[in-house]
């Protein structure tokens, strides 16, 4: 029997509805349903996507297993920290797997510092977003330069040459999401 077969027929089950009551959630014919959980048919994409909202799952849910949700407590003092000669503080608080392509940083960034990346640091497709906790930010992505304050976020490209600046007085903190896609 196939994944899908079996997996509609369990919910189907599990949710105690019939294929009558199923057929009209979905919008599909009963005889379909039937065929499908005796897996004499595989359903079309859309028949199956009808399928799986009637029953309150994704369709990804209704194809795949469900893989078991691992837990990673992080606690600070186990966090990669690092501070440049500008006395840039980084901490990643993201967890590190193989072939994990997110990073989520803490960065503290003391007044009148400034960073520049360039394209060639990144790879095409990364993305950055930028959320400021504390103090101002001021982002300059090729000549458009972006002011941010406490709670603004922003969003783009990585692969452009791209600064950041603490205009202020203070110490300025934002988080970074970088997605190396």
């Amino acid at each position: 029997m196939s994944f899908f077969a079996e997996r509609l027929k369990d919910l189907r089950t599990e949710k105690d509805l019939s294929m009558q009551a199923l057929a009209e959630l979905a919008h599909v014919s009963k005889s379909m349903i039937c065929k499908i959980e005796r897996d004499e048919v595989q359903p079309t994409l859309d028949v199956a996507a009808k399928l799986a909202h009637a029953l309150g799952k994704t369709l990804s849910e209704m194809l795949h297993a469900t893989q078991p949700v691992q837990v990673v407590y992080l606690p600070k003092d186990e966090q990669a920290t690092w501070e440049d000669s500008r006395h840039v503080k980084r901490r990643n608080i993201s967890p590190v797997f193989e072939g994990l392509k997110l990073e989520w940083i803490h960065v503290e960034f003391p007044p009148g510092a400034s960073i520049v990346k360039t394209p060639s640091d990144y790879t095409a497709g990364e993305e950055k977003y930028i959320l400021v906790i504390k103090g101002a930010l001021e982002v300059k992505i090729n000549e458009q330069i972006y002011r941010l304050k406490k709670g603004d976020s922003l969003y783009f490209d990585a692969k452009c040459t791209h600064t950041f600046t603490n205009p202020g007085k203070d110490s300025s903190e934002y988080f970074a999401v970088i997605n190396h896609k």
